[in-house]
């Protein structure tokens, strides 16, 4: 199984945080999330899952970058990487993954005040994309 890729345009990570949570908590089952942020805000994620996502809690790694024994010591599960940053970091995390066995979804929550490619070419570059109305799947605009 291939790597599912959404995307979502935040202010912040607070907010990429929310919108990649409810995604998960109302649409998959049986995953262990990452979240591979490109400022060291884990306390604040923290924060953020106990007080409003806390069913969530038994199946979260926290990290700033992420640590590849984590993906080999769970060869079996379905992962999800919540990345979070600037354009740049996302590539750059993106890259890894790519060459990554580990199975699921990559969530890159893009910084909207730091893109520099178009928004509608970065949401065509993947699979769907999240709103906060919930998933979208991303086909070709008529406009």
């Amino acid at each position: 199984m291939k790597k599912i890729r959404l995307c979502c345009f935040t202010v912040n990570s607070t907010h990429a945080c929310i919108i990649a949570n409810n995604f998960i908590n109302n649409e998959l089952k049986n995953v262990k999330v990452i979240y591979i942020n490109e400022k060291s805000e884990k306390i604040k994620l923290k924060k953020i899952i106990s007080k409003f996502y806390k069913k969530m809690d038994d199946k979260l790694f926290y990290t700033e970058w992420l640590n590849e024994k984590i993906t080999h010591d769970y060869k079996n599960e379905t992962f999800v990487f919540v990345v979070n940053g600037k354009e740049e970091f996302i590539e750059k995390v993106n890259r890894y993954l790519d060459i990554n066995d580990s199975t699921g979804y990559v969530i890159n929550c893009y910084d909207i005040f730091d893109i520099k490619m178009d928004a509608q070419d970065i949401i065509n570059a993947h699979d769907y994309y999240i709103n906060t109305t919930g998933l979208v799947k991303n086909e070709p605009s008529n406009l």
